[in-house]
């Protein structure tokens, strides 16, 4: 029984060494497989992160154009009482100088 064994073994040996080429081959195709698939998932997540920040872009140049309005809109007010006080000499009416109109 013992011989028997030690030839299976020997010929175990010989058939690893005569296809180590095919079978490093099919280790190396199966890694290659699953580190495609894994770059796959890697790039669909980039892709949607990236998605996600070009709408995130987006909304803050959105909200850039409203404040930049806002702020001119500010401007113009404080431009217009500026000149107001400045050039014309205008001031805000105190209580005193106040008249309220009521309309029948």
């Amino acid at each position: 029984m013992s011989v028997t064994r030690d030839n299976l073994l020997l010929l175990i040996v010989a058939d690893l060494r005569r296809y180590f080429a095919v079978i490093l081959l099919g280790i190396v195709l199966l890694f290659s497989a699953f580190y495609n698939v894994y770059i796959t998932h890697e790039t669909r997540k980039l892709v949607t992160q990236k998605d996600q920040l070009a709408q995130q872009k987006d909304n803050l140049m959105i909200e850039w154009q409203n404040l930049l309005l806002e702020e001119h809109t500010l401007d113009e007010h404080s431009r217009i009482r500026r000149i107001a006080k400045e050039k014309l000499s205008m001031s805000q009416p105190t209580k005193n100088n106040s008249v309220l109109v009521e309309i029948p």
